[in-house]
């Protein structure tokens, strides 16, 4: 009996390793296949947002990587929503990525309802790069300051514009710490949001250096306060919101991520091909010189951050009433 024992428990381990390894030759195959045809990568926002400019610079210098077309995917609308939910649900086959960032992962889930859940939707690939937030409003209008945007909350309800909810948690703490009113107008894109501030259709804008800059330096936007934790390295004579003594700010870091079950060699390649272009010079001087700070973490880094963006964040969304009501 000891040997027949012995000899069943031999054809059992045969038998696991020749499962296993059919198992894993699917995988090796698909791996060794990739990319099989062009790559898509699906941005939430409109063309010419910050966003949309920083995926066209990383495409072009992934396909020098990849030896295949990478090509952006504007997927707009929902508040931020659709390009995640987009995203989540793409064929996991390493042929879609796409941006995730504050408003995939923390502000979209806890203010609307949505079909994915961030934390298991994504394997996420790295940080690319950090938004700078500010406050403007038209250069010939009456608002010259953050203190005249206040003194008019008080007054009356004002009236400012963004594309995203993410944009917005500044204005929100500010309206809080103050008592002034104020209410967001949600425009499709970051440059329709500059361009409504501009031609008076809201009193003011809260939006990147990307979108905002052009119509500074044209003398149409009057630049009133660095939403962002540090000044804008272009206007350093010009004060953050905390500076100004409240404490309201929008974080802005955006990197990449696969829909969940890709074949982690795909994943591993991916990432790492994100990491030598994100080391090249050019495509970071590419990227700052479109007023957005380039910015490399992996992608266990980058997930560890959105975590401890979440813990704050989600009081906020919770305090400024921004958090959808409990099921």
């Amino acid at each position: 009996m000891r040997l027949r024992r012995r000899t069943v428990l031999r054809g059992g381990s045969a038998l696991a390793a020749a499962v296993a390894t059919a198992s894993a030759a699917p995988a090796i195959a698909q791996s060794s296949k990739w990319p099989a045809r062009e790559i898509s990568l699906i941005n939430p926002n409109a063309p010419g947002a910050a966003t949309d400019l920083t995926a066209r610079i990383l495409a072009q210098a992934l396909e020098k990587k990849l030896g295949a077309t990478v090509i952006v995917k504007n997927v707009v609308g929902g508040a931020g929503a659709l390009g995640p939910t987009t995203l989540a649900q793409a064929t996991p086959d390493g042929h879609t990525f796409g941006l995730v960032a504050i408003s995939s992962h923390i502000a979209v889930p806890n203010m609307m309802n949505v079909t994915y859940e961030p934390w298991k939707a994504f394997d996420i690939l790295g940080q690319v790069a950090a938004l700078r937030y500010g406050v403007g409003a038209r250069a010939d209008g009456p608002i010259k300051s953050i203190e005249d945007l206040i003194a008019a909350g008080k007054q009356k309800q004002q009236t400012y514009s963004s594309n995203n909810v993410t944009n917005v948690v500044a204005m929100f703490q500010l309206a809080k710490l103050t008592g002034a009113k104020f209410r967001w107008v949600v425009f499709p894109g970051g440059v329709e949001s500059v361009t409504a501030a501009i031609g008076g259709h809201v009193d003011a804008v809260i939006q990147t250096v990307t979108e905002m800059r052009p119509q500074i330096e044209a003398g149409k936007l009057r630049f009133l306060a660095s939403a962002a934790e540090k000044r804008w390295p272009y206007y350093p004579d010009v004060k953050t919101l905390r500076e100004l003594g409240y404490n309201a700010v929008t974080n802005g870091p955006f990197g990449y991520a696969l829909p969940a079950g890709v074949d982690p060699a795909i994943k591993e390649r991916l990432e790492k091909a994100l990491a030598e272009v994100m080391a090249e010079d050019d495509v970071r001087k590419k990227i700052d010189d479109l007023g957005i700070e380039p910015v490399w973490r992996s992608g266990k880094d980058y997930g560890a951050l959105l975590k401890s963006i979440e813990t704050e964040l989600v009081p906020i969304l919770k305090e400024t009433g921004m958090a959808k009501k409990p099921a």
